[in-house]
């Protein structure tokens, strides 16, 4: 049924949206840029994209998609809910969580390339950098994502993380700021 589509895909792209709030959880340390600027005098990233926050997060949202597919794998393997086997749900849900944290990479880099400080906001950008990021990583296992994400009644799905994804942003940022592990809510 089409309207199964929305609440499956939202499923499926749990670990692409678990991605930052785990980076963040887990970031610290290192940065990704090493501290280097471009000619600009602008860092690549900034100081809140860690190592630890890139593996956290990509961890995460890898071990949140295997959890997901245990029940059905236990219980109905060929259920539309699946993510896949343990290995398919494992890999599929690292490859979404790594190009959501890719995506909010590519998110920072503009960020300062645009003169932006770290915190600052940049409507649709902070909204969607980690959406795109995930959604074209996905295209690199097609056998997984094309059925899912980019098909047939899929597609309604889609459109469904497009909308609710601000929403959903938003909502968690405020909580991240509520708990002290944001400086802004945004």
């Amino acid at each position: 049924m089409a309207l199964d589509a929305i609440p499956q895909a939202l499923w499926f792209f749990l670990p692409a949206f678990v991605a930052n709030p785990m980076a963040v959880v887990f970031g610290g340390g290192t940065p990704i840029d090493f501290g280097r600027t471009l000619r600009d005098g602008e860092r690549l990233f900034g100081d809140g994209k860690t190592w630890r926050g890139l593996l956290g997060g990509t961890v995460s949202g890898a071990l949140l998609g295997f959890l997901l597919s245990a029940p059905f794998n236990l219980v109905a393997p060929n259920s539309v809910w699946s993510l896949g086997s343990y290995g398919a749900a494992f890999a599929a849900s690292a490859v979404l969580a790594f190009g959501a944290l890719l995506g909010d990479l590519a998110g920072a880099f503009l960020k300062r390339r645009m003169h932006k400080p770290r915190g600052a906001k940049a409507p649709v950008l902070d909204q969607y950098d980690f959406v795109v990021g995930a959604l074209l990583l996905s295209l690199t296992i097609p056998w997984w994502s094309v059925p899912r994400l980019f098909s047939g009644d899929a597609l309604l799905g889609l459109l469904a993380i497009i909308l609710i994804t601000p929403a959903l942003h938003r909502a968690v940022n405020v909580i991240g700021f509520r708990i002290g592990q944001k400086r802004e809510p945004w």
